[in-house]
């Protein structure tokens, strides 16, 4: 079983629903990076123009730093 692990140095500013931006820690689990949300992880997905897409419609990563 793969777990998720914390990319020490790694850090997500993302945009929520509603102009909401937060600063998040990213996690990796078998290749893939992750953020935290709701008690749970949604996947980041591939990059669209200056933006990361995420497997919540209505999430966005703006920008990641410190991610392999």
């Amino acid at each position: 079983m793969e777990l998720f692990e914390l990319i020490e140095d790694a850090v997500a500013i993302v945009r929520y629903p509603k102009g909401v931006f937060k600063q998040t820690k990213v996690y990796r689990r078998g290749g893939r990076h992750y953020l935290p949300h709701a008690g749970g992880f949604i996947r980041i997905t591939a990059k669209f123009g200056d933006t990361w897409g995420t497997s919540h419609p209505d999430i966005k990563v703006q920008e990641m730093e410190g991610v392999s």
